[in-house]
């Protein structure tokens, strides 16, 4: 009886089986259909901006007519991250906006051993294992609570997850670092905390959010050794912006065209919908929107059921909401750019404690499950 009771997986292990499994499907997937065997098709490469000098547009894959997306940046920034070959600082489109997030391409261009044929593929890695990181994160969070053990099963159905694989980007990445810091909080890590924060604003400045809501939190719950923690960990991403500040790089941070008066990117979002034809993929954009907005609403409501517990997540959904609400069109006008940006918001949904076994996080990541279903048979 007893070897038997040994020989049993445990749940946390069958949640990293299932996704690695699932998440190395995905992948073949996409390398073999969707990118002809092209490691480059991870990155959305266009035709607009200048191509890194380290890539032969021969064995490029590029979209003609597009600009390309982010993940072209940092394929660029990967392969030089030095900023050795001047170049590279022609293919950025804004060079000191792209430089601040500098962990993803840098971690890559290590393990890539500065190969130039081996850093893509590693890119595609450290995406592909920040999956399954974040399942096994996530399961963890919940290991002393009374609830299902299989609930970090539901990272897999959030869209953006599988967006930012398909484009190479550095929301994944960043995503281990904002889980990995709640979870520290969670359980009184302190110095992992800030460190795990710290890493995800040099990976995505904007996660100096989440800084501010694990600041505010400790206040609040009066964790002042945590504060005190936290203010060191923004010495490394203080240090890397006045770095930044001396190389005179080309370009401003993307404020202004992001960002805007409040409501009016997401008066136009409506707009555009409510006149826009009937078509699959006006559908598709109202879809995600929609599960995008109730995602936000969900959280609050799982807050005022479990203040208490639920207070690190609701603060920080109040930060990402002033930001969802000062969001331009540029934002929001396609749901590749929200679902990406906002992907954080699913991950506080996901992390959000209900006790009481309300089904709002059930439905709304089985209706964003069919999303990402949607996503990877159709997207091209």
């Amino acid at each position: 009886m007893s070897n038997s009771n040994q020989n049993k997986l445990t749940p946390g292990l069958v949640n990293i089986f299932i996704a690695s499994l699932l998440v190395l499907l995905v992948v073949l997937y996409f390398y073999f259909i969707k990118f002809d065997s092209n490691i480059t098709g991870f990155f959305r490469i266009g035709s607009i901006l200048p191509l890194s000098p380290f890539l032969n547009p021969e064995n490029t894959l590029i979209y003609g007519g597009e600009i390309g997306y982010d993940g072209q940046q940092f394929l660029s920034l990967a392969l030089d991250p030095f900023l050795q070959n001047p170049e590279t600082i022609n293919s950025l489109d804004h060079p000191i906006y792209r430089y601040r997030r500098i962990l993803y391409p840098l971690l890559s261009y290590i393990l890539g051993l500065g190969n130039h044929h081996l850093i893509p593929y590693i890119m595609v890695g450290i995406n592909a294992i920040s999956i399954i990181v974040i399942v096994a994160l996530t399961h963890f969070y919940f290991k002393y609570d009374n609830v299902s053990k299989f609930q970090s099963l539901f990272t897999l159905c959030i869209p953006g997850v599988w967006m930012v694989l398909s484009l190479g980007t550095a929301d994944l990445f960043s995503s281990v670092f904002l889980i990995a810091s709640f979870y520290c909080y969670r359980y009184e890590k302190y110095k992992l905390t800030a460190l795990f924060i710290s890493l995800g604003c040099l990976t995505r400045e904007t996660l100096l959010i989440v800084w501010f809501a694990l600041f505010l939190t400790s206040l609040i719950q009066r964790r002042f050794k945590q504060i005190q923690c936290l203010l060191y960990g923004l010495i490394p991403p203080i240090l890397w912006t006045v770095y930044i500040s001396f190389l005179d790089l080309p370009g401003k941070v993307r404020v202004k065209d992001n960002f805007g008066f409040p409501f009016m990117g997401i008066i136009q979002k409506f707009i555009n919908i409510l006149t826009g034809e009937i078509s699959g993929s006006n559908l598709f954009e109202a879809y995600m929107f929609l599960i995008l907005l109730l995602s936000f609403i969900a959280i609050f409501i799982l807050y005022l059921k479990h203040r208490k517990l639920n207070l690190l997540m609701q603060i920080s959904n109040g930060f990402y909401s002033l930001m969802f609400t000062f969001s331009s069109i540029t934002i929001l006008g396609y749901y590749l750019d929200y679902s990406r940006v906002f992907m954080d918001v699913y991950f506080l949904l996901l992390l959000s404690l209900n006790l009481t076994k309300i089904t709002y996080k059930t439905v709304l990541f089985s209706a964003s499950g069919l999303a990402s279903l949607a996503f990877l048979i159709l997207h091209s």
